[in-house]
């Protein structure tokens, strides 16, 4: 709401101005002052949009007070009243740019008129500034897009004289941040960069910081203010936490060092991109560059791939022990371990969560993603091993039924198969594993399988082979005693077979057909 102050030594005219605004249900803050003195006063603590006063009264008439107001607040609307219809006074009003001079006793159509044509000239002088400062920032930020670009702040500044370049000493910093897809083409359409702009703002209202939006995948924020008070990769990691809790996307967030001069900008935005090329070596990692300690944690968090594999394995050969075993191993890894980011473990066990679950079709997708929704919302490590304990449970007691069904006796085979197939593997042998004998296993791994477990080796064995040829320039002897064949003829006939052509060939088709695509 504007604000007026109503300056006359009478307070009855004062009460007359203050009927008027409450009869034509002006929409105005309005106070008082008996003199120009007390106007001055007033002022100097706090601005008005109007100044309504009379032109002649004690200490400080109206024209001075006028003047004065005008110096201080150059866009003030200033309405002169008086009982003198001097022509004196109505030039020197005139010279101060005042809106309108009315003449005692006020007539209320007049008064009504000059008010309303007031407040809409203050509107009107908001939209124009608000105009001028949209386009000044939209063509800062489009100096700056040019000068991350490369281009000369000497040829930027004769492209656009009346911009003052001083604005880009401000910048101390910058964090770029990338997204794996098309984040803002994925937006509702209430909800474009600058909004998301806006929400970063809200989140942090500590920090000083403009936007550059640079594509559908990439933002840069570009900070004011003294760095290391600002804590750069804390504020780094919280805005990617932000991210993600609220739209369910990982970004990948590029910290600068300091940008000592505007002309350090493009050299410090060209080392952002650089350092997020480190991405292709790293797995959740998500703040850049990666500090000796985050290097630590993220060979610390490579050995739980082990783990999973290993947990995904016992899940596939019907493994209670090792299952639980595995899952024991991956919650007391992380019930001290304090330095590694709690995304990282939400992540993790969420993964684990929904590997378990697999297992147990019973549950359906939404019960999933709402334990999953769990895990992001524990406020302690403790809850989290709570959620997981009761799935696992239900998991390990379907395992351990599995394990007096003949179907887990194959599981072991097959699992033995697979871990020794490059070895002379043999019926006995094979029985041995599980104590029966080789005809009682023979048959029971047809009816289970669906095939002898001599086919079932020489599948293995074959896709074994395939995946050496289509991914290495292993020798096809090689190869051949790598899948657990001693003969070469016998190898090569065999991949013929199973194929529909030898091996070489085969190698060489599927490197020309690469080739045409």
């Amino acid at each position: 709401m504007y604000r007026i102050l109503i300056v006359d030594d009478e307070k009855d005219e004062r009460n007359v101005i203050r009927f008027l605004l409450n009869k034509y249900s002006v929409e105005l803050d309005f106070e008082e002052a008996a003199n120009g003195k007390e106007a001055m006063l007033q002022l100097m603590k706090h601005p008005v949009d109007i100044l309504f006063t009379d032109v002649k009264m004690p200490f400080i008439g109206g024209i001075e007070l006028a003047t004065n107001a005008r110096e201080m607040y150059p866009h003030l609307q200033i309405i002169f009243f008086s009982g003198h219809d001097d022509f004196d006074f109505i030039k020197k009003a005139l010279s101060l740019r005042a809106t309108n001079y009315i003449l005692k006793p006020v007539k209320p159509t007049e008064f009504h008129n000059t008010i309303t044509s007031v407040i809409e000239t203050i509107k009107s002088q908001e939209k124009e500034l608000e105009q001028r400062e949209a386009n000044t920032a939209f063509l800062k930020t489009h100096i700056l897009y040019r000068l991350i670009n490369k281009t000369p702040i000497d040829i930027l500044s004769n492209e656009y004289p009346t911009i003052d370049f001083t604005f880009l000493n401000d910048y101390t910093w910058m964090i770029l941040m990338e997204f794996e897809e098309a984040f803002f083409d994925r937006l509702p359409k209430e909800e474009d960069s600058y909004f998301f702009y806006r929400q970063i703002k809200e989140f942090i209202p500590y920090a000083s910081f403009d936007f550059i939006n640079l594509s559908s995948f990439q933002i840069l924020l570009i900070f004011k203010g003294n760095r290391m008070n600002l804590k750069p990769r804390s504020i780094a990691a919280k805005i990617q936490k932000h991210v993600y809790s609220i739209y369910g996307v990982n970004c990948y967030l590029s910290v600068s060092k300091e940008v000592s001069s505007p002309t350090m900008i493009p050299i410090v935005y060209d080392e952002l991109e650089q350092y997020l090329e480190e991405r292709f070596f790293y797995t959740d990692t998500y703040i850049y560059p990666v500090d000796a300690v985050s290097k630590e944690n993220n060979e610390y968090l490579e050995k739980d791939e082990h783990i999973l594999q290993a947990i995904q394995t016992a899940l596939q050969f019907v493994d209670s022990n090792n299952l639980r075993k595995n899952i024991d191993n991956l919650i007391k890894k992380y019930q001290t371990k304090q330095e590694i980011s709690h995304i990282n473990v939400r992540y993790l066990f969420s993964r684990l969560l929904q590997m378990l679950c697999q297992e147990l079709p019973h549950y359906e997708k939404d019960f999933i993603n709402k334990k999953v929704e769990e895990i992001y919302s524990c406020m302690h490590f403790y809850e989290i091993e709570e959620i997981l304990i009761g799935v696992q449970n239900e998991v390990i007691n379907k395992l351990e039924y599995k394990e007096k069904t003949p179907k887990h006796v194959i599981n072991i085979v097959q699992q033995y198969i697979h871990e020794h197939y490059a070895e002379d593997l043999s019926l006995n042998l094979l029985a041995e594993q599980v104590y029966l004998s080789p005809g009682y296993l023979s048959e029971i791994f047809i009816q289970e399988a669906g095939c002898g477990i001599n086919k079932y080796i020489k599948n293995i064995r074959m896709d074994s082979a395939k995946y050496h040829i289509l991914t290495t320039n292993m020798k096809i002897s090689d190869i051949c005693t790598t899948v657990g064949y001693h003969n070469i003829s016998y190898f090569v006939r065999s991949f013929r077979e199973h194929f529909g052509s030898s091996p070489e060939k085969y190698r060489q088709m599927e490197r020309k057909q690469k080739e045409t695509f």
